[in-house]
């Protein structure tokens, strides 16, 4: 769609991207991975089972380099 800014090949590049470091950071499996509207920007939304089976799912945002791959606030748990 022309006229909205939108690179495909950069948000395809910067989605492939987001699982491989979910991979690497997390050891686990990716079931799942997709751009999506959050506070007026598009977010990598990646979701992965980890060892012990759970799902997990990830929220990696391009604009935020540098910084680990956040979980959705209420998957977090202090096992």
């Amino acid at each position: 769609m022309e006229g909205r800014g939108h690179d495909r090949r950069g948000d395809h590049q910067a989605l492939s991207d987001a699982v491989r470091r979910v991979e690497r950071q997390t050891g686990g499996q990716v079931l799942s991975a997709e751009r999506v509207p959050f506070d007026g920007r598009d977010v990598n939304r990646v979701k992965v089972v980890d060892s012990s089976g759970r799902v997990r799912i990830y929220m990696d945002d391009p604009q935020s380099r540098g910084e680990a791959p956040r979980t959705r606030g209420d998957d977090n748990d202090n096992d």
